[in-house]
């Protein structure tokens, strides 16, 4: 979508710039966030059962206090061990 105009203001979205090219074995984030209880951890759950087997996949879990989600994706084996690492931010992410 083209500039446009809201309350005769110029107005853009970011979804409309153009994207950054990734260079040559630069790794794809994706970043989920949400509330609590949303589904985040199951989804990423889900997305490493359906890519680990065609992609290096690797999973950095941000919790404030704990490694609950981290263990969580251990527990269920989504990926091994040593590509689930816990962040324990102690504050607001």
């Amino acid at each position: 979508m083209p500039p446009h105009l809201i309350d005769g203001q110029p107005h853009t979205h970011d979804h409309d710039r153009p994207r950054r090219k990734r260079e040559p074995g630069e790794a794809l984030r994706i970043g989920i966030g949400g509330p609590v209880g949303s589904g985040k951890t199951a989804l990423v759950a889900a997305l490493c059962r359906q890519l680990r087997d065609e992609l290096s996949v690797a999973v950095l879990t941000n919790d404030i206090y704990t490694t609950e989600d981290a263990d969580f994706l251990r527990r269920n084996a989504v990926l091994p061990d040593e590509r689930i690492t816990a962040v324990q931010t102690g504050g607001c992410p």
